[in-house]
């Protein structure tokens, strides 16, 4: 199940960057729904980011990729 309210659209942009810092690889979306995808080499599936239909402030993610939003927001 997905998690809504996880991360503020305002806040992609910083997310993106530090995924790069932290060995993630940015890709094409894939749909019209994703707002960002990116694989890293120690995962089989890629992190995607979907913003749903009539969303205004918050993106969706997968429950499984939580813990990976949890570490961006809570980073020192």
């Amino acid at each position: 199940m997905a998690n809504r309210n996880t991360l503020h659209i305002n806040k992609l942009k910083d997310f993106t960057s530090w995924l790069i810092d932290n060995g993630w690889e940015i890709q094409p979306n894939k749909g019209i729904h994703d707002q960002l995808r990116a694989i890293h080499p120690s995962r089989k599936l890629p992190l995607i980011i979907y913003k749903k239909d009539g969303a205004k402030e918050h993106l969706t993610v997968q429950s499984t990729d939580e813990k990976i939003l949890r570490k961006f927001m809570f980073k020192r």
